[in-house]
């Protein structure tokens, strides 16, 4: 069956580098004709307001790809400072597409900060940032999960680089390399099997495909992707569907769809034989859609390059820099695919020669 962010899929085969089919694809985005399109066929906006949305989506849109192409010509350092503004600019445009993005005028600042007077930390997974409760980035996490932070009487959110490098995507293999674990985004094999409750019946399974090494339990409530899942008695890796589905018969998508959170599906592959879902582990306060973790490390980064030249070089030499190396392409070609599929209600799938 199989569980993408968006019901929609669209496939796409191309012969040119990923990165920059991306950045084509989102020039698009720039083109009032094609934005007006859009936005009244699958956003039913017309008139004054479809209008006024267009105006004010284009020069973010404009924005973040000069931004980003700057970031893609610049040194690894410094990459990361345009890199951030253009991720910010392709949040906001999440903003101008959702319930609140009259709330963007007043929510123009950050909302996020990382407190450069502090003694620098010895490894990167001690440094901690702080979401506050106003902000484009608390906005844009409003608009995506329909959920405000969850703030305690008004106080920032504290949040250490270790629950964030663990859920930032495409930077797996980096990540163990460094740490000598697996990080937090998990992959299921996803599968069948009869009903334990009603005959003729058959229940979703997901089945933890661990890499070598990985130890760790998991619990269905780990994964707040997962609504109706339990742990099957007799494997602690399986975990099984409370809905029942007649065999035989095609499966219900709203029915299916509706055990998960697909906000928090971060990826879903399929192959002859099997289908894998990849969902982050992050059983606390927060939920985390793909975009955030990103984001907020792009966040960071630039923060470092700004105001700490000095810790810069020291994490230059140390065993993380090749993850964050990496973490300069492969996230923002990320990003891009997100922020195109987000706009159409699409999951944009690429394959290249």
């Amino acid at each position: 069956m199989g569980i993408y962010r968006y019901e929609k899929i669209d496939e796409i085969q191309s012969s040119l580098d990923p990165m920059t089919d991306m950045i084509v694809f989102l020039e698009y985005l720039t083109s009032e004709e094609y934005l007006r399109d859009i936005l009244s066929s699958q956003y039913s906006l017309s008139g004054r307001s479809l209008n006024m949305r267009v105006k004010r989506i284009i020069p973010h849109m404009k924005l973040a790809l000069a931004y980003i192409n700057q970031s893609l010509l610049f040194s690894t350092e410094t990459s990361f400072l345009p890199g951030y503004y253009g991720i910010l600019n392709l949040l906001k445009v999440y903003i101008l597409l959702g319930n609140w993005h009259n709330d963007l005028v007043k929510n123009r600042l950050h909302g996020i900060s990382y407190r450069v007077t502090e003694k620098d930390s010895q490894s990167i997974l001690t440094e901690t940032l702080y979401l506050w409760e106003r902000g484009a980035i608390p906005l844009f996490y409003r608009t995506i999960t329909g959920k405000n932070l969850p703030h305690r009487n008004r106080q920032e959110i504290s949040i250490p680089m270790r629950e964030i490098l663990p859920l930032v995507s495409n930077i797996g293999a980096e990540y163990k390399l460094a740490v000598k674990k697996q990080n937090n985004i998990v992959a299921f094999e996803e599968g069948f099997r009869s009903s334990e409750n009603k005959k003729g019946f058959i229940n979703i399974t997901l089945k933890v495909m661990r890499l070598p090494g990985n130890t760790v339990l998991y619990k269905p409530s780990d994964f707040k992707a997962l609504k109706t899942f339990y742990s099957d008695v007799n494997d602690n890796d399986l975990f099984v569907s409370h809905l029942d589905f007649p065999r035989g018969k095609e499966i219900d998508v709203k029915m299916y769809r509706s055990q998960f959170n697909p906000t928090l599906i971060y990826n879903y592959s399929r192959d002859e034989k099997q289908g894998i879902l990849f969902i982050p582990c992050c059983a606390k306060r927060l939920l985390f859609p793909e975009e955030l973790p990103i984001a907020l490390l792009f966040f960071y980064m630039s923060s470092i390059v700004r105001y700490k030249p000095e810790f810069l070089f020291k994490l230059k030499d140390s065993k993380f820099w090749p993850l964050l190396s990496a973490a300069r392409r492969h996230c923002i070609l990320r990003m891009l695919n997100l922020t195109w599929s987000y706009i159409h209600k699409t999951n944009l799938v690429l394959s290249h020669d």
